[in-house]
């Protein structure tokens, strides 16, 4: 999207809601980013990897062009509200740009999996599996609840943050008992390790996301 209004068209509420759309387009960009990402650790292929790229690069300019807007944006004269609203906007596409980078890191991880013919035992492989499942759901939440703005599904992202987190936690235990059982190698156990930080990293973004919508702005705490 065009974010260049003309100054005749100088309304700044026009101006927030242009923002949010193209936002919207950024996170979905970012969605579609690490689904493709995720279905190359099952499956690799050149074309899908490539497809993350060109997705990156995409989700990369989203945020240079709507973070150069919104700094212009916040010189003018805007309310509390407004420029409250304009710095979570600023916050947003960083975490949203910060998924996709991830998205990023998983398929080149991907790819060295699939170069190496690294194998994971069942029980590891396993884990993964589910830990994706979750860290797929976990965007799709946060997408869902930052466009459609439902409070809800907001709601929601934290509580499954906390879960991911443990299943990391436990991972990593796992992990060491394989290794020191020797089931497990360090080759692979560097590329465990890989995935488990990015999964990790993009549950944080997602809970940076929604605790900007669902917790207190400083101007409802001075009411209360």
């Amino acid at each position: 999207r065009d974010l260049r209004m003309s100054r005749g068209l100088g309304d700044v509420y026009k101006r927030q809601e242009q923002c949010r759309l193209t936002i919207n387009a950024m996170a979905m960009r970012s969605q579609d980013n690490l689904v493709v990402a995720l279905e190359l650790i099952k499956n690799f292929s050149q074309k899908g990897f490539q497809q993350v790229v060109d997705m990156e690069d995409a989700v990369d300019q989203y945020e240079d062009h709507l973070g150069t807007y919104l700094v212009k944006f916040t010189g003018r004269e805007l309310s509390t509200a407004q420029n409250e609203e304009v710095s979570k906007f600023l916050h947003t596409i960083g975490d949203f740009e910060r998924i996709s980078d991830h998205a990023m890191n998983l398929a080149e991880v991907a790819r060295e999996i699939y170069e190496k013919d690294i194998r994971f035992t069942d029980a590891a492989q396993r884990e993964l599996d589910v830990l994706r499942t979750a860290v797929s759901e976990i965007v799709s939440l946060v997408v869902g609840a930052f466009i459609g703005n439902d409070l809800e599904m907001a709601l929601r992202v934290e509580p499954l943050e906390d879960t991911i987190d443990g299943l990391c936690d436990e991972m990593k235990l796992h992990h060491i008992i394989r290794l020191q059982d020797g089931s497990c190698t360090l080759a692979m156990g560097f590329v465990f390790n890989d995935l488990l930080t990015n999964y990790e990293r993009i549950a944080d973004h997602c809970s940076n996301i929604c605790l900007l919508y669902t917790s207190p702005s400083p101007r409802d705490m001075r009411r209360s």
